[in-house]
């Protein structure tokens, strides 16, 4: 079996990324996507989602590379190529685009191809992807809300109240407003736990940024993030997420000595040499890789195994499209932890008519492993061909 082609789809909606000021829900970016297709000539066909800049994305993936190693196109690398020989060609796209990418846009489309791969083979061996990977050890995982920051306390305690009506056990609030007002932000989390009751989770996602995406740059201190810690903890939260800049791993380290409350973090780590420093370092209770940006399945997995050396828990960073909640639903089966899966709640009409809404919430407050041959959920082809831009 052969790759005959890597095709990277763009996709257009009409939603933006917002918080709503109310407590209604929360939009993901619903403006853009970019989906990666692998095709192959025994007509096995891998889909993933690709969590980047497009245009700098379709250029590296299909636009006109040099001869010289290091400044290879993804496409040409692994045209022609056994799509079953997945961690060998994550080496040689990785140095093929060595000079250009490592991380970033490139790292985003190594990982889309990289997940592309892990399912054909699962086709190729008709199994699941749960069951390629080793027997999963549980068939649904406990799932938690994952939301932004409503603007005042009332409208927090009215989205938690939603959240446990449908039947989640745990929830998490991040970015919006937070960051803007210390004072307020305190009320914001005060007002979830209310809602959400001694016996349900409650995380927070204070967004590295400090307040600076929404004006200028003013990144929290490591005072300010140890002070942050310690203003959070009383409200028993599971942990507090990516909040320190992701390239400081002695803060990590630090504020995690110092911290009341369990810290997340690694949505924003490429490769499994970023990983090694954060697990080492001892940054983290949970380590978080977004199989659309750490460099896809092959890098996650390695990450696993770091984390089960390390005693600490694997969450997967999974905010986008029902294509990387299912990719992650699998690998959280094959832990020898499973904990949680992120759920995204704040889907836009793009992203979620990309597999037209094929994950549910349980009556328990899970989400059900896929079953079938491969990733087990289907893209809504017709979708797809309806918001393509060409």
């Amino acid at each position: 079996m052969r790759i005959t082609n890597v095709e990277p789809i763009l996709l257009r909606g009409e939603q933006s990324y917002v918080a709503t000021a109310g407590a209604a829900e929360a939009t993901d970016n619903g403006d853009w996507q970019l989906l990666v297709k692998v095709t192959t000539d025994e007509g096995l066909v891998g889909w993933s989602d690709c969590e980047t800049l497009a245009s700098v994305a379709m250029a590296c993936i299909n636009g006109p590379g040099m001869s010289v190693l290091g400044f290879r196109c993804l496409k040409d690398l692994v045209i022609g190529e056994d799509p079953l020989e997945a961690e060998q060609l994550w080496h040689k796209l990785y140095i093929g685009t060595s000079y250009f990418g490592r991380r970033g846009a490139a790292i985003h489309c190594i990982s889309a191809i990289d997940n592309c791969l892990w399912s054909i083979r699962a086709q190729a061996a008709g199994v699941s992807l749960g069951e390629l990977m080793g027997r999963p050890k549980i068939d649904r995982v406990r799932a938690y809300a994952s939301t932004l920051f409503r603007e005042t306390p009332d409208a927090m305690f009215e989205a938690a109240r939603h959240y446990v009506e449908r039947g989640f056990k745990a929830v998490k609030f991040g970015w919006g407003v937070f960051g803007e007002d210390p004072a307020r932000d305190l009320e914001l989390v005060a007002a979830a736990r209310d809602a959400l009751g001694p016996d349900r989770d409650l995380m927070v996602d204070p967004g590295w940024y400090g307040a600076g995406w929404k004006g200028p740059w003013r990144p929290r201190t490591l005072d300010d993030n140890i002070a942050l810690c310690q203003s959070l903890a009383p409200y028993r939260v599971r942990w507090i997420e990516d909040f320190i800049h992701p390239e400081l791993f002695d803060d990590y380290a630090e504020v995690r000595r110092q911290s009341p409350a369990p810290l997340a973090a690694g949505e924003q780590l490429a490769t499994i040499w970023d990983f090694k420093r954060l697990i080492d370092g001892r940054c983290v209770d949970v380590v978080q890789p977004d199989l659309t940006r750490c460099g896809g399945l092959t890098v996650a997995r390695q990450v696993a195994d770091l984390a089960d050396d390390a005693g600490i828990d694997l969450v997967p960073h999974s905010w986008l499209t029902d294509l990387l909640t299912a990719y992650s639903l699998h690998l959280v089966g094959s832990l020898a932890r499973p904990v949680l899966v992120e759920f995204n709640v704040s889907q836009s009409a793009l992203t979620r008519g990309v597999c037209g809404g094929a994950l549910s919430l349980n009556s328990d407050g899970t989400v059900t492993i896929p079953r079938g041959v491969g990733l087990g959920v289907q893209v809504d082809e017709a979708f797809v061909e309806a918001h393509r831009v060409r």
